[in-house]
């Protein structure tokens, strides 16, 4: 390995083109030494959690592929967030397929000693359910997290065929687990149909606030993180979890529970940005299903996503001051 690839920077792409070489997050390094890195890149391609559409498992494989034109200078956050991040792909951690608590034990039990490093794991799905335990690992170092979710289910729904785990229960047991701060919790782009209409109420009685997709587009991103901030505040530890079925399905076809009516590029990046004013411990996106995308874009989304809370967390590390 050369001495660029130790001191965590990409692979040069003026020199090595794009689609040689072994496919990385962002062409970064795989390694598992984290001697001086401060955040990785982590797939966890598990999908046994989902009720409708699979193939999420192949989400890691499919958002490496996409980020192989991300280049090392954000110009709008003027920052190099994986200069100074020193980031690196760590690789997958290894689910057991068909076994999901399994999984959940194996996940809470590397990502804690990743974790104990003090780095910020930026971590791929696989299904939401796998958030469970990466927040069971969370809790172990931090307590109780303040919670930004956005996505297009709420995800807290009791439970599926009378089982307690999968991916649309994962935030019912983090709050009857004590791992989320039930009333700095906040859900964001809700939409689509129900089972009933107590859904909603359900969730807002757990202490949980709730932005509806029709509140974003009437209010606009700018009001909708203010309102975050009202919520949660900006201080402390605050975790994020992103569902790019958040997303409308024209823009994101590739993913297990698509709702019509969802956010555009443009609000993902503007919501991604306004999230500098909040201490980033940790993210997850999930449920890129790669087999039912179309053209990849799915993927090359969930790619830069990665990217803008890469350079966000770079920014709060005093890597540049947004805006200069």
């Amino acid at each position: 390995m050369d001495s660029d690839k130790i001191e965590g920077r990409q692979v040069d792409s003026t020199r090595s083109p794009r689609f040689s070489g072994v496919t990385t997050f962002a062409r970064l390094p795989h390694t598992k030494d984290l001697s001086g890195v401060e955040s990785v890149f982590m797939g966890i391609p598990f999908d046994d959690g989902t009720v409708f559409r699979s193939g999420a498992r192949f989400g890691p494989k499919g958002v490496r592929e996409g980020s192989l034109l991300l280049r090392p200078y954000n110009p709008v956050m003027k920052v190099r967030p994986f200069e100074v991040l020193r980031m690196v792909d760590y690789g997958d951690l290894d689910p057991v397929p068909g076994y999901i608590e399994e999984t959940f034990g194996r996940v809470e039990a590397e990502l804690t000693r990743v974790m104990r490093k003090g780095l910020v794991p930026l971590i791929c799905g696989g299904d939401h359910s796998i958030t469970l335990p990466v927040l069971r690992s969370f809790n172990r170092l931090y307590g109780k997290l303040k919670l930004i979710h956005v996505d297009a289910h709420a995800d807290c729904w009791d439970k599926h065929f009378g089982m307690s785990y999968g991916h649309g229960t994962v935030f019912r047991r983090a709050s009857e687990e004590g791992l989320i701060e039930d009333n700095e919790t906040v859900h964001i782009g809700l939409r689509g149909s129900l089972y009933s209409d107590r859904d909603l109420r359900d969730i807002e009685g757990m202490g949980h606030r709730v932005i509806t997709m029709d509140e974003v587009e009437s209010d606009g991103i700018d009001d909708v993180i203010t309102e975050i901030e009202r919520c949660i505040g900006s201080s402390r530890s605050v975790y994020v979890s992103f569902d790019i079925d958040s997303c409308d399905p024209s823009i994101a076809p590739g993913t297990g529970t698509p709702e019509v009516g969802g956010l555009t590029t443009r609000e993902v990046m503007r919501l991604i940005r306004g999230l500098v004013r909040f201490k980033i411990v940790g993210f997850d996106l999930v449920e890129v299903s790669p087999p039912y995308d179309v053209g990849g874009i799915t993927s090359l989304l969930a790619a830069n996503i990665f990217y803008e809370v890469a350079s966000v967390i770079a920014v709060s590390k005093g890597g540049k001051d947004f805006g200069t």
